[in-house]
């Protein structure tokens, strides 16, 4: 396994996915200028994540016949810039207009990334993988503190100083791609001419996992989005914690992924996603149950831990159903599966104006039944295609 080419994908993806950690931050200050409804400020988060839904599958299809390792620096760029120009836009509409920027650079990141994680990592795919989910996990934890101090120390033009930390690690890559993709190119062409059968592929388990992660972005984007206002509205407590909040989520969530890592190379991908989802299950309605600033702060580590075991795992065990579509299986399990929860967040803002924001969290806690169901009806891998070669 290559550490050091891995170790510079792991910071770019931090650096990308920072840019939408950030976003929920910034509601609690677009609500207060722009005077917006609790739907409406969904609507930032639903554009990000609209975009990058929908072009998602299209980079996976690409980087599946075609190397394209420069689109990693580009789409380092257009995530920082979109997020940093949000503060110094003229109006909502165009806020949701440069949001939708940033979610286009999220989606072209993560395929191509996946497929160099996947090159780089040799036969410790699942160890590479959790290290490379973690860069985006902390991505998450970092953007909350950056969105939020920079806006409460500049306003909301301090904005603008989210571009400087994409800008820097996109120059870096663009220094440093030569050598990361030494022979990637002759492997993947190689990978290509064997492609021939198409029969391996093992749809069915596919999708069944696809919409498990569809439920889990839900999950994730329900809790990025409204944990702030929650602290805020519910729990009486300020702007600067509700987005230390988000950050113990966040930074719980790396613990989970590392343990989510180790367990499934001993264990295996399907037992580890199970035992992660029921955990879920057990301690994200405890959450929503709390009535204290402190005990609900506490449960935000078991939830944060158990919600990210399954990361590693399932974006393993979807590559291995699409062995011959690495590109697509990644854009799904890491890209697709991930932002289409932003794009249900109107709804659930929707909820939240109408029945308050305990009703829009009590829907988030329900959620990890359906993933636990899904998932247990998953094979492993050597068994999903085995049964397709058999066909």
């Amino acid at each position: 396994m290559r550490f050091r080419s891995i170790g510079l994908l792991v910071l770019a993806h931090a650096a990308t996915d920072l840019n939408q950690g950030a976003i929920p931050a910034l509601l609690p200050f677009f609500i207060a200028e722009h005077h917006l409804s609790y739907a409406a400020a969904a609507t930032i988060v639903f554009a990000a994540n609209l975009v990058s839904t929908a072009t998602q599958p299209i980079y996976g299809y690409i980087a599946d016949r075609r190397s394209v390792p420069w689109l990693i620096p580009m789409a380092l760029l257009c995530a920082g810039l979109g997020v940093s120009l949000t503060g110094v836009v003229p109006s909502f509409q165009a806020g949701v207009i440069v949001v939708g920027l940033s979610g286009l650079g999220v989606a072209a990141f993560h395929p191509e990334g996946a497929r160099l994680i996947n090159y780089l990592a040799g036969e410790r795919k699942a160890t590479a993988m959790s290290f490379f989910a973690i860069g985006g996990q902390l991505g998450y934890a970092i953007g909350p503190l950056m969105g939020t101090a920079a806006l409460l120390i500049w306003g909301l033009k301090g904005s603008l100083s989210l571009f400087v930390v994409p800008a820097i690690v996109a120059g870096l890559m663009m220094v440093s791609l030569p050598g990361i993709t030494a022979g990637y190119e002759s492997k993947e062409s190689g990978k290509r001419r064997r492609m021939g059968s198409g029969g391996r592929d093992a749809w069915i388990p596919f999708v069944c996992l696809a919409i498990a992660l569809l439920c889990r972005s839900i999950i994730f984007y329900g809790l990025n989005t409204f944990i702030p206002l929650f602290w805020i509205d519910v729990l009486q407590q300020s702007k600067a914690a509700g987005g230390t909040a988000l950050t113990v989520l966040m930074a719980s969530s790396i613990g989970g992924n590392l343990l989510g890592g180790r367990m499934a190379d001993r264990f295996g991908y399907r037992i580890v996603s199970i035992a992660g989802f029921f955990a879920l299950m057990i301690v994200l309605p405890l959450f929503a149950l709390a009535a204290s600033p402190t005990q609900a702060m506490l449960l935000l580590i078991p939830v944060g831990l158990a919600f990210s075991m399954p990361t590693g795992p399932l974006v393993v065990l979807g590559q291995g159903y699409l062995p011959n579509r690495v590109g697509l299986a990644s854009g799904v399990t890491l890209g697709l599966a991930f932002s289409f929860g932003g794009i249900m967040m109107p709804l659930l803002g929707t909820v939240a104006d109408h029945y308050g924001l305990h009703a829009a969290i009590w829907v988030v806690a329900l959620m990890p039944i359906l993933c636990t169901a899904l998932v247990f009806t998953l094979p492993g891998i050597e068994s999903a295609t085995l049964k397709v070669n058999k066909a």
